[in-house]
């Protein structure tokens, strides 16, 4: 009886661990893949992580008609990944360091990988011209039905400063900022310049 007990907690704990990997955010599952060799599913597509090499993290994907994984995606740290409404790319959010971070789209159909946030980071910074002493990261938040625009948002992650004064002086410049990127090129779409975005704001 304790035994099947056990068995039991055993079972609910791990299959907790692998739903805390995916997360809903605006209507998209993403996946926090890990290298525990857990499955994760978007739409029956199965993502898996594995180490490749020393200190390099490889990404698979099997579709429904692959007879074995694919692997899309290598990094050094962690990635946030969801499929796309076509099925045809993967957006990729790739946490390169703890203040460092970009956005990835990879074509499922060819393997080849773009990064698609520095327009949006560039006129992030002429537009807003937050503080130099802010971190911010561009951070993939949806994907548009179509799979034609990413919807980037500039996100804050830190404040280098001396002290508390300067800290607040810093943040105060900072500005919730939002960005929809051509999913193919990067290429700035729209930028709206408010906290709060529109439910379908492709």
């Amino acid at each position: 009886m304790r035994a099947a007990v056990f068995c039991t907690i055993v079972i609910f704990l791990l299959g907790a661990s692998v739903q805390s990997q995916v997360v809903r955010r605006r209507n998209v599952t993403w996946v926090w893949p890990s290298d525990r060799d857990d499955v994760y599913r978007i739409d029956n597509y199965e993502i898996t992580e594995h180490y490749c090499s020393i200190g390099l993290l490889c990404d698979y994907i099997k579709r429904d008609f692959d007879v074995k994984p694919i692997q899309f995606y290598q990094h050094h740290r962690a990635i946030l990944v969801t499929l796309g409404h076509r099925k045809h790319l993967l957006l990729i959010n790739d946490y390169l360091a703890t203040k460092s971070a970009k956005v990835m789209v990879v074509k499922l159909s060819s393997g080849a990988n773009k990064e698609i946030d520095e327009q949006a980071l560039s006129m992030y910074r002429r537009h807003a011209k937050p503080d130099h002493r802010l971190w911010i990261l561009p951070e993939a938040v949806e994907i548009s039905p179509g799979d034609r625009e990413v919807l980037i948002k500039i996100v804050l992650e830190d404040v280098s400063a001396a002290t508390p004064a300067e800290s607040i002086a810093a943040r105060n410049s900072y500005k919730r900022w939002w960005y929809a990127v051509a999913s193919q090129t990067g290429r700035v779409i729209r930028e709206y310049r408010t906290n709060r975005i529109p439910k379908d704001w492709w």
